[in-house]
């Protein structure tokens, strides 16, 4: 049988062959040749998605940041931080521009054909390596190494978003696992091919939102929309989680970050946003929340630290709605998490003001109190994730002729 390597994805057969040949070759005595071939595994996936402008356009996103990374690799004492910034500045516009955001759309020419897969995953690694190239110096960045990491074969499409250096070091460690790494790696990459692709669609059927405005809708109805699209999410990207990491460590490579530690037990946003797409919470933190804060602390009064804090939260925010969807539905979405975020700060603030630190955490580790903020959690994410698949109006229509 000859596979099919049009529009390869991790159910594809394409995918499969592709696994399985670097998995072998992993296992074999010419695993030196194990990155020439991962490259060429990352070149052949993102070639089946693309139409020849696709390429032009995608060469044209990738290669002008590796040549700010040749100049800056190393040079620690010597970044010129002018220089990051404009490139950073560069990337995201082109960006912006190649994602097409609704909000910004009277910009004519954002009307383009141009469609490439795993965009905002390139971005996060490229902007990565710009700003941490001064200090990465220990590990080699040739053109084909770069090629690597940014179009990286397994986690391209949906991450995790993998550092350098441990991307690197992971590919220094290929080779056969043992005995129970690999049962558990095939384990779990089976668990996870049932998870994404043989489970989770059927909760998204369950999710569409017309269900409720049927006549004979009723509450049960109601809550199987409520509850079938955020299932299907955690079911269909967990999964994916889980086969690519199997995958890697199928190859020996280990450095692959978890990126679900059980979300929806999560007793706030907060703490939701510290399990769910745990390696972009990292990236988000490490490269907009910190440094926006520290910029906002420095020139601000000590006064005004608290609120200045709060607007690094929602404009973090804003920015993590922004990246998961290009229409408006996707900032509301942001501001939701980042307001949710604050009302947990100012709730523990007050908590701790009014029990003192002890009486604080005594009162949190009650078993009715944690399990409370659970339910309260688990609902509030439910509901902000309808705006993901459906429009305001559409929501708001539906539950007006339900309630009807």
């Amino acid at each position: 049988m000859i596979a099919n390597f049009s529009d390869i994805s991790v159910p594809s057969l394409g995918f499969f062959v592709l696994g399985l040949a670097l998995v072998l070759l992993a296992w074999s005595r010419y695993r030196e040749n194990f990155a020439p071939a991962l490259l060429a595994a990352s070149l052949i996936m993102v070639a089946s998605w693309l139409s020849p402008m696709d390429a032009v356009v995608l060469a044209g996103f990738i290669f002008p940041p590796y040549l700010a990374v040749h100049v800056l690799w190393g040079r620690q004492e010597k970044a010129p931080s002018v220089f990051i910034g404009v490139v950073v500045v560069w990337e995201v516009l082109l960006f912006i521009v190649l994602r097409r955001y609704e909000w910004v759309g009277w910009i004519d020419w954002l009307d383009h054909p141009v469609s490439i897969i795993g965009l905002s995953y390139m971005l996060f690694r490229i902007i990565h390596l710009v700003v941490e190239a001064p200090s990465l110096g220990a590990y080699r960045i040739s053109l084909a190494a770069y090629l690597s990491y940014v179009l990286a074969f397994w986690t391209l499409i949906s991450g995790p978003i993998q550092r350098y250096d441990d991307f690197a070091r992971g590919l220094s460690s290929v080779g056969r696992p043992e005995p129970d790494e690999l049962l558990s790696s095939s384990h779990r990459m089976v668990n996870g091919l049932i998870k994404a692709f043989l489970i989770a669609p059927v909760f998204l059927k369950a999710s569409d939102i017309g269900l409720v405005t049927r006549d004979d809708a009723d509450v049960i109805d109601f809550a199987i929309v409520f509850y079938a699209y955020p299932i299907y999410l955690y079911l269909n990207f967990s999964g994916y989680t889980d086969v690519v990491i199997a995958l890697t460590r199928l190859c020996g490579v280990n450095t692959l970050p978890e990126n679900f530690n059980r979300p929806y037990l999560a007793r706030n946003i907060q703490d939701f946003w510290k399990r769910w797409h745990m390696s972009f919470g990292v990236w988000i933190t490490s490269y907009i929340f910190t440094p926006l804060t520290k910029w906002l602390l420095t020139r601000g009064d000590i006064k005004h630290h608290g609120p200045l804090t709060a607007l690094s939260v929602m404009v973090t925010f804003l920015i993590v709605g922004a990246w998961h969807g290009a229409t408006t539905n996707f900032l509301v979405f942001g501001l939701l998490h980042g307001a949710a975020v604050m009302a947990a700060a100012l709730y523990g603030l007050g908590l701790k003001k009014a029990l003192g630190k002890t009486g604080r955490n005594a009162f949190e580790a009650k078993p009715w109190v944690r399990g409370l903020a659970v339910v309260l959690c688990f609902h509030y994410v439910c509901a902000t994730l309808a705006l993901i698949p459906n429009q305001i109006s559409d929501i708001v229509g539906a539950l007006g002729k339900f309630l009807a």
